[in-house]
């Protein structure tokens, strides 16, 4: 009969409709959820093999809920200032791992951990690419771990000097002696000293002698406590000479030797080889030139500027990533290093990757097999670091969903209301 039909009908409508109103719901409760992707509802129709109206046709039997699909669509990415904090602008997923599996997500809420690994905020590892000396991602995705990194120290090989020196300093007649730290400081007119770094990341103070022995003219002398290099410690070691001549404007003639050296093996370290930055010599004595290193003019003897191009063993104090997804160290000795390229999956359908909460996706058959590499290549987006992508739904439109999935919630109750009417009238007429 038509009318049980009619029942039926209405029915299937309200669970299609109520199911739709779920689907809305769950919208609206994550309109702040982290890189959350709303979805929607798709209805199909169904039909009966036999139409009830003869030649009228088939007679439908109501509806279904033919797929539940999210939108991919960007969502808006605000800035949070946190530096594991990234968002994906554009195509991709962040590959995490998950038991023996992969899973993705959009959420880029991430930190570090007791373990030093980038996670999710379930603790779930991020996955990126190592890299080589090349600063290229090589082999699979592995967890992006940063426990124990450190920057390898380098051997300081170069020494640069702005200073002058006192051109009416007195002459010291027995010349300069380094037998002893009190002795070279007392033959010297004028002395400074830097740290300096050995191939293992140790620190050594390089002391530098100047002593005037004529007109315009210099000796310079290179030493180090003796027992940085297997010596008595207090004692000096001398490990670098020579002279200098300077033009009667003050800019430096020559030095002796050219270019001048200190050559020291600190104990247990490698031997070093460390050239002495006096500045450019101007043997023409032309006006202007050669006064960017050690000058000899009337002024106080003093140290402009100097470094060294050396540093110690560094411990990680930070992470910086670029758009690219590469994972920067910055270390307590001024040195930066890259250690990880985040990785990106993309689908060919990512609408029909399946949900498993918390913001991740789990591949399926329909959604075909991940295509893996990083940011800004093979149709990836790119990576906005210190920001979060919020959730895509429009809260507007879901408003404007709600009320019509209402209204025609409440347009099936109202076939029910008078298929039950009927039912009740034709009951009445047996009577």
């Amino acid at each position: 009969m038509a009318i049980f039909g009619a029942l039926s009908t209405a029915r299937s409508g309200l669970i299609a409709t109520g199911a739709s109103l779920s689907v809305i719901g769950n919208n609206i409760a994550n309109v702040n959820t982290v890189g959350f992707k709303g979805s929607r509802t798709e209805f199909s129709d169904l039909l009966s093999a036999q139409g009830g109206g003869g030649s009228a046709g088939k007679i439908g039997l109501g509806t279904r809920i033919g797929r539940i699909s999210a939108a991919f669509t960007q969502g808006n990415v605000e800035s949070t200032g946190r530096p594991t904090d990234l968002a994906i602008e554009g195509n991709g997923f962040f590959v995490v791992s998950q038991g023996d599996g992969l899973v993705y997500t959009r959420a880029g809420n991430f930190r570090l951990d007791a373990n030093g690994r980038l996670v999710t905020f379930q603790g779930l590892p991020v996955q990126g690419f190592p890299l080589n000396s090349l600063h290229q991602a090589i082999g699979a995705p592995v967890d992006i771990a940063v426990t124990g990194a450190s920057s390898q120290p380098l051997a300081s090989t170069e020494v640069s000097l702005k200073s002058n020196l006192r051109a009416d300093s007195p002459l010291i007649a027995s010349g300069f002696d380094g037998t002893t730290f009190d002795a070279a400081f007392g033959s010297s007119n004028f002395t400074t000293s830097l740290n300096i770094f050995d191939s293992l990341g140790a620190g050594h103070t390089l002391n530098l002698f100047f002593t005037r022995t004529g007109s315009n003219a210099w000796n310079f002398n290179v030493g180090v406590d003796a027992g940085d290099t297997g010596g008595t410690v207090g004692d000096l070691s001398i490990i670098g000479s020579g002279s200098l001549t300077f033009n009667s404007d003050g800019s430096l003639n020559a030095t002796s030797p050219d270019p001048a050296t200190a050559t020291v093996t600190f104990d247990g370290a490698t031997a070093q080889t460390i050239t002495l930055g006096f500045g450019t010599s101007n043997p023409a004595a032309v006006l202007g030139e050669g006064i960017d290193g050690l000058t000899q003019f009337a002024g106080p003897s003093a140290v402009g500027f100097q470094s060294q191009n050396g540093f110690g063993a560094g411990q990680l104090l930070s992470l910086e990533f670029d758009e690219n997804g590469v994972v920067t160290g910055v270390f307590d000795n001024g040195q930066t290093r890259q250690l990880f390229q985040v990785a990106l999956a993309n689908f060919t359908a990512p609408d029909a990757l399946t949900p498993i909460g918390n913001g991740l996706f789990r591949e399926s058959v329909e959604s075909g097999s991940p295509a893996t590499g990083v940011a800004q290549s093979g149709g990836l987006g790119n990576i906005v670091a210190g920001a979060l992508e919020q959730s895509n739904v429009a809260i507007a439109q879901e408003f404007i969903d709600l009320i019509s999935t209402q209204r025609s919630f409440q347009a099936n109750a109202r076939v029910i209301t008078a298929s039950d009417s009927l039912l009740n009238d034709l009951i009445n007429i047996v009577r």
